[in-house]
This record gives structure tokens, C-alpha cells and sequence, in this order.
């Protein structure tokens, strides 16, 4: 087959978008130290009660957090705020940092803040199953529309990483609501979210797809601190 100059040399949006592509996974370096003293350098993915997912060498390996010693997160790969774009009250983020807030018309909302509770479901009896996390109430009183635009705002302190924190769907039930357990016995993988810097250590949090109606809650990685809420109709 003759490849013509066309097929040889891609356009330049091409080009660019792949360099773009190539820079952003070139830029965040996160070491993780297991237990035994070794570390292993590349990039967060996630992580549920059990499990552990880091890119390494191009690949995605899995790490039981029982041997996980800790994380060091190198800086993130994050858009830049766009100057003059957001309203003042916006770039400097919430008055309590390390939190995650909802945005709102014209300020930020609390979102209920629980600490979660570790417990095993699934099991008949209480015996098997996987480990769940449960809060208090089987409804929360913030409340969202699912046709809201649902934007969660943090401003961090030194040593803090937007991407610590994940978004959990909580099934609700008699008195309590909790994370669904996974099959196998692992634990449920967060929601997809996408991360952009809006101020200086403000980072807006967006959930990847549209939410459905149902209970939601936003932790910190190997944190049981739980800041929750509601998406209706």
C-alpha cells in the first residue's frame, strides 16, 4: 500500500492534541511507599477500602492497602484558573479549607458532613461479605436537582491533593445509608470526577457523568470523613 504525504504526517490539531495528551501524563509523579520499604513512582488512580490502583510503567498494577505505607502526590496535572473568568468569591474559594462545599448562585453550600463507620454486608447473618461504609440517616438534607449543574469547590492547604478526594453513590436504607458492597468482597470503585484549578489552591470538582437520583457522599482518600448529599428529581 502506498501511503501517501497526508497519511505520513497527521494534521497539526492531531499533533498537538497527542503532545498535549503526552504532557499531561508527563507531569504528575506520585510515589507510593509500601510497607516492606520499597516505592514505586507514577501516577493515582483511585482507591477503595481494600484496594489500591497506581499507573506504573504504563501499566495499571493493584496494591492491597493493607501494604500500603502512604502516598506522596506530585503536583497535578491541572488546568489553569482563566483569569477574570470566575466571580472573586469563587477564586478564593471557601472560608474552611479542606473541605469540599458545594457551589451555589452566589456562595457556597455545606454539604452534611458524617464519619462513616465500618461494617461488613452482603453476608447472611452477618457473617461474609464485604466491608461497607455506613453513615447515619437514610436521607440527607442537602439537597440537590439531578437537572443542577453539581459543582463541588475545595481550597486546600499545603500537602493537600484535589485528587484525594472521591465521590461515593450510598445506597439508602432503615436508619442509615452505605456504600454498596462489591462483588468478591472489595469495595466499590469512587465515581469518575474531573479537576480544575480555579484560584490559587481552589479547585472545583465535577462529577465526570450526570448524577443519578439517590445518595452521594465526598471523602477523603484514608479518611472516613463523609460530606454528604441528596440528588431528586
Amino acid at each position: 500500500m502506498v501511503i501517501g504525504e497526508n497519511e505520513m504526517h497527521p494534521p497539526a490539531s492531531i499533533r498537538l492534541s497527542l503532545l498535549t495528551l503526552i504532557l499531561v501524563l508527563t507531569t504528575r509523579a506520585d510515589t507510593l511507599r509500601l510497607r516492606d520499604g520499597s516505592t514505586v513512582t507514577g501516577n493515582f488512580l483511585g482507591a477503595t477500602a481494600d484496594d489500591i490502583r497506581f499507573s506504573a510503567n504504563g501499566e495499571v498494577q493493584h496494591y492491597a492497602r493493607v501494604n500500603v505505607a502512604g502516598i506522596d502526590f506530585g503536583p497535578a496535572p491541572i488546568d489553569a484558573p482563566a483569569i477574570g473568568s470566575e466571580p472573586d468569591w469563587v477564586v478564593r474559594g471557601p472560608d474552611y479549607a479542606n473541605a469540599p462545599f458545594l457551589r451555589g448562585a452566589n456562595g457556597y453550600i455545606s454539604l452534611e458532613r458524617e464519619v462513616a463507620t465500618a461494617a461488613r454486608g452482603g453476608g447472611i447473618y452477618g457473617f461474609g461479605g464485604a466491608t461497607v461504609y455506613r453513615v447515619q440517616g437514610a436521607r440527607s438534607p442537602v439537597r440537590v436537582r439531578q437537572a443542577d449543574r453539581i459543582v463541588f469547590v475545595v481550597r486546600l492547604d499545603s500537602g493537600w491533593d484535589p485528587h484525594q478526594f472521591q465521590l461515593f453513590r450510598l445506597d439508602s436504607r432503615m436508619g442509615f445509608r452505605q456504600t454498596p458492597p462489591a462483588m468478591g468482597g472489595g469495595s466499590p470503585p469512587a465515581l469518575l470526577v474531573t479537576i480544575n484549578k480555579v484560584g490559587d489552591a481552589v479547585f472545583e470538582i465535577t462529577p465526570s457523568r450526570p448524577l443519578a437520583p439517590g445518595e452521594y457522599a465526598v471523602s477523603p482518600l484514608n479518611s472516613n470523613d463523609s460530606y454528604c448529599f441528596g440528588v431528586d428529581y
